[in-house]
């Protein structure tokens, strides 16, 4: 086994550059020694074996300061706290992993029902229930906006169970002043966190029917303008029996030249 191995053999055994070394060598984290009889710079073993540690340090995401002081001065007592402290933080990133992963298979069910849905009539049963909060009279995506704000503290993921939503009341989708008797504010998922609820400080309706005709509507600037119509004729051309509040429930905004696209998902209670 050699004792003795130059910058560049080092660099193809760790598979790290050369300015890496060089830039060890400059902080004083790890630095070859001079060969007085060719002057040939080499690590030697105990060099080797430092580096392995610095290479396993920096994989714990530990700062090259750290790892210096770990390096020249430390104790198994030292050692074992930085285990600890780091297994807090893989556990910490592993969580966020998992959440980051479960906001992706919500966002991937949300653009898959737009694309396969929009403007189709499906009948279904066993809706999941929700609660739905009144924060305005009108369209205003603001209040929704400035309600998430309210509500960081409480969960960053937040966005992934409360939608912005309308609902109609029973008996209010053909009256001649439904614009005015639609309301506008935020659908919570029933497993939202009990401590979101009392933050709201709104009165919550809770939204839930055995059967219902499903649909996903899309409506840009100038289709707001007349969205009720869209709801009106989706239940007028398919003869439905209106049994309930209808909700609907945004999913999704894209844009078509800069002009913003909303999706809707429409639960439409019948008997």
């Amino acid at each position: 086994m050699k004792d003795k191995y130059l910058i560049g053999e080092v660099c193809k055994l760790f598979n790290i550059t050369r300015d890496t070394l060089v830039h060890y060598d400059k902080i004083g984290l790890l630095s070859p020694k001079k060969d007085d009889k060719n002057g040939y710079r080499y690590y030697g073993i105990e060099d080797i074996n430092c580096l392995m540690d610095i290479m396993l340090f920096k994989q714990l995401n530990l700062p090259l300061n750290e790892i210096n002081k770990v390096v020249r001065n430390s104790s198994p007592s030292d050692i074992l706290a930085l285990i600890k402290e780091k297994e807090i933080y893989l556990q910490e990133e592993m969580e966020k992993v998992k959440k980051l992963q479960k906001r992706l298979g919500l966002m991937k069910l949300a653009v898959e029902t737009c694309a396969n849905d929009l403007n189709k009539i499906e009948l279904k049963s066993k809706k999941e229930s929700c609660f739905f909060v009144e924060i305005t009279k009108e369209n205003k995506f603001n209040d929704f906006v400035e309600i998430l704000e309210g509500l960081k503290d409480f969960d960053e993921y937040l966005a992934d169970y409360v939608k912005f939503s309308f609902l109609i009341d029973e008996g209010v989708l053909f009256d001649e002043e439904a614009d005015e008797k639609i309301k506008w504010g935020i659908s919570l998922r029933e497993d939202c966190d009990i401590k979101t609820k009392n933050k709201l400080h709104y009165k919550l309706e809770t939204i839930s029917n055995n059967k219902y005709i499903y649909t996903v509507i899309s409506l840009d600037d100038n289709d707001y303008d007349d969205w009720i119509q869209y709801i009106r004729d989706i239940v007028a051309k398919n003869n439905i029996d209106v049994a309930g509040s209808i909700l609907g429930r945004m999913l999704l905004t894209v844009y078509k030249d800069e002009t913003p696209i909303d999706y809707f998902e429409v639960f439409i209670p019948i008997k």
